[in-house]
This record gives structure tokens, C-alpha cells and sequence, in this order.
């Protein structure tokens, strides 16, 4: 029997457990929105398409499934490209649906014509053309197992006559192999445990693929004496508490920690890929494990790769692997915990106007619940949060190597979408919130009681700078910021000015139980970073 288009494309994303959609509407896609108002799939609009495609990679990232969003052609395509790009440049699995022009309109000068897989060719795994009714669901299979599979985003633009068009295709259910993880490969565990059994100075990096394995990775680090040092993506798995935990690497870490790495003799990475050669080894010696095969070896030489299910793996290292006597090493790495720690806790000499960032972070990381999503932007809030967060918390999602500004309030609200009795915070500068002010109404609209904290300094602080230590001329960087607080009520959401870092230590308290969205405008002193290189 013969259905609609739009019904059988429905059909098929919730078979694949898709409950969500973010986009925008638009000509070419009004039929499809509507068909979904009476669908089990939700629907959510933002204010512009980018913020849509973010919430939708954020939406992935969270929960490691497939996330959708859907555009108009035309504009709505190329506005829609930033957080396509994310997801790509994050591995992220999305479908990205947008209409198109009638077929035949297709090539000529009518408005809004552009070729869009021509803008999202350098993005995408996958993408197709629909022009033809009964292909659909060839199509639409094809495009979720390549994105899932290959951990990126599949591309379907759909012409604006497909919408009504009867179609005898029958939608799949979801294929259940394409959950199936990876055994590890006995004979390459094996030369994994000889070289660590060896090493005498171990260090374990680990990273977003990890992050179901917090206990596992204490285990480990104190049976061989390695210290613990995070990515970004990972941070708040392991607190500062722990012995072995030496914070981030990088320009998010500490100088200590980042010697530490250079004196070690084996360095075990579990489920990461930031490798930024400035603050690691020039020649490492690597044992990697990994999920996906592309990570292993991309950033540096491994003397041993293993590709399979990371928890299986640590498991396996930890019925395998003899326990160090190590003593000497695991005090080093102590001690390095320790002075860092004590770094953590001394008081910031704020030379500048308005709280310094560091007791920004430290509040939120003592007034933070376990069970929090935390939502980072990019810029130096970031660095902040890095080098100062010392608590646990479920999760932090980040842009991690697309880095666009702007991420953050998106990412939170697809977090309370999918997590609604989950705590959620986006951490962001007056910046980036500048680029994406109008998801505030987004945030009314749909009741999303979430936490955005903004760190007001009036300044692109990280461009500003770099232009000062590059003797750059200083200009176009100061930000004209509007009054937050009163924007925030006109979006009808509250908004809060705090000046002090006791007032916001009050505030983190008073806000743990949220029933409705709050921005917390934190003037921020612009200082940088202790030891960062720009």
C-alpha cells in the first residue's frame, strides 16, 4: 500500500530511534515539518539554522546515537553548515535533511537555487539527490548506516515536489549489528602488556571515549603507578582528589603536568586524539586504544594500536598486567598532583576590574552537581575551565576540533532536551554568546531551565591577546556588549549580575534546582592564563 513521502521518511528515522529534529522552517521544508506535528518525533525550532545543526551534533555527542536536523534550501542550507561542520570535525553521526527547489527548477535562475551538496561535499560521508519517491528509504538507510558507521554526517537534499509524491517503499527497522563493539585482539593486548610491564614511568592520557570507564581507569593507573591526564572532552570523569590525577594537557593544563608527560617512558592512550605538539613528547613511545581505526596513529607513532571496545580493553590490561613497585615515579606524579592542587586553592591576585576567572571556575566546580552537563564554548573561558576545574560532573560537551564559537548555549539546550531532569550549564564568553543572543527565546519558548553562565570581560580576550604578544596593532576586539540582564528579561528568562565571586558562590547555590532558564552575567577581569602559550 502506498503512502506519503513525508509519512514513510518519518516512519523510518523513528525505526531508527530518532525522537528529536532541530531546524528551522522554510519553503521547501514546510510539508515535512508538518507532517511531524502528529508524529511521535519532536520538533524544535531555533532562531537560526546554525543553532540548530549545533544543537543537533551536541544532541550526538551526548548520547552517541544519530541526530537529525533538517533546512530550507538556499540560505538555510548555508547557514546550516556551521555545525555540520562540528559534527564532522568531531566524528559525530548526524542525518542532515534540507528541501530543495521543485525538479524542474532545478539549474535554473529561480530563487534560492543553489547546489548545496556542492557547499556540504567537503563535510559529508554520504549524500544523495531525492528524486525519486521510491528510493527513499534505500536512500534513507543508506545515509544513517554511513553516518553511523563512519562517524560523520550523511547529507539528503530533497526536492520540493517529493513531499506529496505515494511511494510503495517500506521502512526498516533499526539493524542491531550496528551496535556491536569490537574485541580486542588477544595477540596485540599481549605486546601491550610486555610494554607496560616494562615501562617505569607511565602515564595514562585518556579522552571522550573513555568516559564510561571511570572506575576502570582508577584501577589501572594504581596498579601500574601511572598518573592520570585528561583531555578536554574528558574532563570532570576524575577529580582532582584522586592521587594520580594530573589535570589537562595542553593549553587547558599546567606546566608541571606537561614536564611530567616529557620524563615519561610509556604513555597509554585510552579513547583521545588531542595531541597538541607544542606540550608533548617529540618522540613518544605510545601504546593507543581505540574505537575507531582512523584515530589510531593519526597524531603520533604508536609502538602498539589496538582497536576494539575501550572498557573491554582496560579490562583486559587490568587481568593481564603485573602490579609496579614503582614507588619513586608514583611520588613524582603526587607531587605534581599536589602542588598544582595547592595552585587550585591558593587566592587569585586580581589585578584588573571584576572577578578573575580562576575563582569564577573554582566556584562553579564547588556548587557544581555530580550528575551536571556542562556545555563549554570556545575562547579563553575555555582555558579557565580547564586549568580550574577540580570537581566531578556527568558530563562536558565541547567543540572539539571545529572549536566554534557560539557552541555552548545550543549544546545546553539539546542537553536538557534529552537529559529534562539532568542539571545543565553552559559556560560561555560575552563573544560568543553575541552570536547566538536570539537562542535565548529558544530557551523561553520550550521551557528549557538551564544554567548560562557568561563570563563578561567586553573583549575577545584570547584574540586580543595573541595580537599583544604577536606586536600586533590591538583593534576590532573590544566587544559592544548589550545590557545581559535586561536582555534576558526581554527574552522573559531571569538574568542575574554578579560583581563579586561570594555573590555567585550564593547565586550557584540558590540555582542547583532550576524551573526555568537563568543567565548569570559574571564581570570578568581579563587576565591570562598562568603559562599559557599563545
Amino acid at each position: 500500500m502506498s503512502q506519503k513521502l513525508t509519512k514513510v521518511m518519518i516512519e523510518q528515522l523513528s525505526k531508527w530511534g530518532v525522537n528529536h529534529i532541530y531546524g528551522y522552517p522554510g519553503d521547501s521544508i514546510l510539508k515535512f515539518i508538518s507532517a511531524l506535528k502528529e508524529s511521535p518525533i519532536k520538533f524544535y525550532s531555533t532562531k537560526n539554522e546554525s543553532a540548530a545543526s549545533l544543537m543537533a551534533s551536541a544532541d550526538s555527542k551526548l548520547r552517541g546515537k544519530l541526530s537529525v536536523c533538517v533546512g530550507d534550501g538556499g540560505p538555510g542550507a548555508a547557514n546550516i553548515v556551521n555545525g555540520v561542520a562540528d559534527a564532522c570535525s568531531d566524528r559525530t553521526p548526524m542525518l542532515l535533511i534540507t528541501g530543495q527547489v521543485e525538479s524542474y527548477n532545478i539549474g535554473t535562475n529561480y530563487n534560492q537555487f543553489i547546489k548545496q551538496l556542492n557547499i556540504t561535499d567537503s563535510l559529508t560521508v554520504y549524500s544523495a539527490i531525492v528524486s525519486n519517491p521510491e528510493v527513499i528509504v534505500d536512500l534513507m538507510v543508506k545515509a544513517m548506516i554511513e553516518a553511523i558507521t563512519k562517524g560523520g554526517v550523511s547529507h539528503l537534499v530533497v526536492l520540493m515536489d517529493m513531499w506529496d509524491k505515494k511511494t510503495n517503499a517500506q521502512p526498516r527497522d533499526y539493524l542491531p549489528h550496528l551496535d556491536e563493539t569490537i574485541l580486542p585482539d588477544e595477540e596485540l593486548i599481549n605486546q601491550a602488556v610486555d610494554l607496560i610491564n616494562q615501562a617505569q614511568k607511565p602515564i595514562i592520557l585518556y579522552g571522550r571515549g573513555a568516559k564510561e570507564c571511570r572506575e576502570e581507569l582508577l584501577q589501572l593507573a594504581n596498579k601500574i603507578n601511572g598518573g592520570l591526564i585528561t583531555t578536554l572532552a574528558a574532563q570532570g570523569m576524575i577529580e582532582y582528589q584522586q592521587p594520580l590525577y594530573l589535570g589537562g594537557l595542553g593549553h587547558t593544563g599546567n606546566n608541571k603536568t606537561n614536564n611530567l608527560l616529557e620524563e615519561a617512558d610509556l604513555i597509554i592512550i585510552l579513547g583521545a586524539t588531542w595531541w597538541p605538539m607544542n606540550y608533548v613528547p617529540r618522540e613518544p613511545k605510545v601504546i593507543q586504544f581505540d574505537a575507531i581505526k582512523e584515530n589510531i596513529g593519526m597524531n603520533h607513532p604508536v609502538e602498539v594500536g589496538v582497536l576494539a571496545n575501550i572498557q573491554d580493553s582496560i579490562n583486559l590490561l587490568l587481568e593481564k598486567v603485573s602490579k609496579k613497585e614503582n614507588q619513586v615515579w608514583r611520588d613524582k606524579v603526587e607531587g605534581v598532583r599536589e602542588l598544582y592542587s595547592n595552585n587550585l586553592s591558593k587566592e587569585s591576585k586580581n589585578g584588573g576590574k571584576g572577578i578573575c576567572p580562576k575563582e569564577s571556575i573554582k566556584a562553579i566546580s564547588e556548587y557544581i552537581s555530580e550528575d551536571e552537563i556542562i556545555c563549554l564554548d570556545s575562547g579563553d573561558s575555555v582555558v579557565w575551565f580547564g586549568r580550574y576545574f577540580s570537581n566531578s560532573c556527568k558530563e562536558v560537551l565541547i567543540s572539539g576540533k571545529w572549536r566554534t564559537m557560539g557552541f555552548a548555549l545550543p549544546a545546553a539546550l539539546a542537553a536538557k532536551i534529552n537529559y529534562p531532569n539532568l542539571p545543565v550549564t553552559a559556560i560561555i564568553g560575552d563573544g560568543g554568546i553575541g552570536m547566538v543572543l536570539a537562542e535565548l527565546l529558544t530557551a523561553k519558548r520550550y521551557n528549557l531551565a538551564i544554567r548560562i553562565i557568561v563570563f563578561n570581560n567586553s573583549v575577545l580576550a584570547m584574540e586580543k591577546n595573541k595580537m599583544l604578544v604577536s606586536n600586533l596593532e590591538v583593534d576590532e576586539v573590544k566587544l559592544s556588549n548589550p545590557d545581559f540582564i535586561k536582555l534576558s528579561e526581554a527574552c522573559g528568562i531571569k538574568g542575574v549580575r554578579v560583581e563579586n565571586s561570594n555573590d555567585l558562590k550564593k547565586l550557584l547555590a540558590e540555582s542547583k534546582e532550576l524551573k526555568q532558564t537563568m543567565l548569570i552575567d559574571i564581570s570578568t577581569s581579563n587576565l591570562i592564563p598562568e603559562g599559557t602559550k599563545l
